[in-house]
């Protein structure tokens, strides 16, 4: 009986994000920007989701890490993520915690869409390509952490030093 529920459940998770999937395009507005990125999940009962990612926003690329975690998953799983981003007006509403309810069945290869959203209204709608053995049905939720690019790194390094020899 549980082994049923559990694969009912996970039916109706992947139907729902489908269909959410579907929709965004007239709902959500028009793409602002574009994600791709690599994230491993594994979980027992309770879950953790790490990787790395690109935002492509105005004509640049911003590099981020992702975290999460997510309830009522077992398994591992890996793959490539890629999405479109809605409601993004500045780079810096893009990092914080976004909020989904996701499903996943993957044994061997599978796909999955997703929408997820943060505080600051922005929208991100995924398709992955995973690769293991995972059941997900949960509300999970993801942290975007902004990583410095080297010209950001070097620019505040001679920002730094500029300052310092003013001040002498």
């Amino acid at each position: 009986m549980r082994s049923a529920s559990l694969h009912i459940a996970t039916a109706l998770a992947l139907c729902g994000t489908w269909s959410l999937t579907a929709c965004a395009q007239t709902t959500l507005g028009p793409v602002t920007g574009e994600v791709s990125f690599h994230t491993s999940s594994a979980d027992l009962g309770v879950g953790y989701t790490w990787g790395h990612g690109v935002l492509t926003y105005g004509g640049r690329t911003y590099p981020f890490s992702v975290k999460g975690a997510s309830a009522a998953a077992i398994g591992y799983s890996s793959g490539d993520s890629v999405g479109k981003v809605y409601n993004l007006q500045r780079i810096e509403d893009f990092a914080g915690t976004f909020w989904a309810l996701s499903g996943e069945a993957t044994v061997g290869r599978g796909v999955s869409g997703q929408l997820m959203e943060n505080d600051n209204g922005v929208r991100i709608r995924l398709d992955y390509t995973r690769g293991g053995a995972r059941i997900a049905a949960s509300p999970s939720r993801l942290t975007i952490r902004m990583l410095k690019t080297p010209d950001q790194s070097s620019g505040e390094q001679s920002g730094s030093a500029k300052a310092h020899s003013s001040a002498k």
